[in-house]
């Protein structure tokens, strides 16, 4: 989602099969789920506890599986080297300090294998207040929820946060890391700071495709994991192997269910390695 602070220069290492785990299986590895605390239809969510902010918009936090790092969905705040940045990763870690507990509502894994998530405190929304407080914008190019536009016109009608600075400091990020990285100069005005510029370029763009919260299910009795790893391995997994419950299955990947393990081979599937049976690993 975007160019990462930290994680433009140096990419960390794969979370992916961390995020798979904990969003396809969430029930098995957390044995709970939760709603969205502004959404009126239930959704699977995470619960952990933060460890680290990062920026004002990227933090750790702790899952019954594994650490993972977690980008806030729908905003955009300041770079470290921009007016209000330093301020804004303040704000964002007095209200997420070390051990507080967060629901996260996934919606997809960035190309840094970060989870792009709304995170939720005490049923509060974030994401939200931290474009309330004036502590960031509404990051265009993922939005797919007007009322972001509305909260970041309240708080730059109120001169709160980055909106207190003159207008010539108060520069886009996703328009800072573009000009640092292609090394050219800002042009001022190139984002509209309005409410209606900012629902026309939400518009523009097109709806965000949330493509972890719906995860494939299997089809009736037929349970045995269809996978395709990174290399395009096509590996097969049944139930009680030691990988099955971090395996997730994509459909749109082209991946799939199996009712038996023969069935799986005749299609190109194998077992995991040293296994030939695929009974376990």
């Amino acid at each position: 989602m975007g160019s990462s602070k930290r994680l433009s220069r140096r990419k960390q290492p794969s979370l992916r099969w961390i995020l798979i785990a904990a969003v396809y299986f969430l029930p098995a590895a957390w044995g709970s789920t939760h709603a969205a605390a502004n959404d009126g239809d239930a959704a699977a969510v995470l619960v952990g506890r933060v460890t680290e902010v990062t920026d004002g918009d990227t933090i750790h936090v702790a899952l019954a599986s594994g650490p993972i790092i977690v980008r806030l969905h729908s905003i955009d705040t300041p770079e470290r080297a921009q007016p209000w940045g330093r301020q804004a990763t303040a704000a964002l870690e007095r209200r997420l300090r070390k051990g507080t507990e967060v629901t996260l509502q996934p919606i997809t894994q960035d190309e840094y294998d970060r989870l792009v998530a709304v995170v939720y405190v005490n049923d509060e929304n974030v994401n939200a207040w931290m474009v309330q407080q004036g502590h960031a914008w509404a990051y265009r190019r993922y939005l797919d929820d007007a009322q972001y536009c509305a909260w970041e016109q309240q708080a730059r009608a109120s001169g709160l946060g980055v909106w207190s600075l003159p207008s010539t400091k108060r520069i886009a990020p996703w328009e800072f890391r573009t000009a640092e990285r292609e090394q050219t100069q800002i042009v001022m005005g190139s984002t509209v700071e309005t409410e209606t510029a900012c629902v026309a370029a939400m518009n523009d763009r097109g709806p965000v495709t949330n493509t972890l919260a719906q995860p494939s299910t299997p089809a009736g009795p037929c349970r045995i994991k269809g996978n395709i790893n990174d290399k395009g391995d096509r590996i097969y997994h049944v139930p009680g192997s030691e990988s099955y419950e971090r395996t997730g299955i994509s459909t749109s990947r082209g991946e799939r269910w199996f009712c038996t393990e023969e069935e799986a081979r005749k299609a190109g599937w194998r077992a995991p390695r040293g296994n030939p049976d695929g009974s376990s690993n």
